[in-house]
């Protein structure tokens, strides 16, 4: 009942998911071989590994904005509608991308560009469903007598 707190708290968390997906996805990506080392020592496996890291870490702050919305959303008392979104967006991006675009462009880089594609995907679905209901919600708190 109190929607300024409640974009706040939205706000706040972008900006720290911002600044440690960040911080740690440029980590990750810069020291990615020596990470990938501890799972493997093969030359190859590493190449593949930072072929996939180049692609997913520096992005990986965009999986955290997919993330963050839903809960504004449940928040707000929706959860289905996220949920749905989030299976869509993520799931659905990435297996139309596998039978419709992988085949024409059979590289690993490609296949694991549809990582990031998919988060934005799903993050602009959200963003517009929070758009909706935020404005319904906020609607609906200002109209309740004793509210404002």
């Amino acid at each position: 009942g109190k929607p300024e707190r409640m974009k706040k708290v939205l706000w706040c968390s972008l900006l720290l998911e911002t600044v440690l997906g960040l911080g740690l996805g440029v980590s990750g990506y810069l020291c990615g071989e020596k990470l990938l080392s501890i799972y493997n020592s093969s030359a190859d496996v590493i190449a593949y590994g930072m072929q996939i890291a180049v692609i997913t870490y520096p992005t990986y702050v965009l999986c955290s904005y997919m993330d963050c919305l839903p809960g504004a959303l449940r928040g707000m008392g929706h959860s289905a509608i996220p949920m749905i979104l989030s299976v869509l967006g993520t799931v659905g991006t990435r297996v139309g991308w596998i039978y419709l675009l992988f085949p024409s462009n059979h590289t690993l880089t490609f296949l694991f560009i549809s990582y990031p594609v998919s988060w934005i995907l799903t993050f602009l679905m959200q963003g517009i469903c929070l758009a909706f209901v935020s404005r319904k919600v906020y609607r609906n708190i200002s109209l309740t007598p004793g509210k404002a």
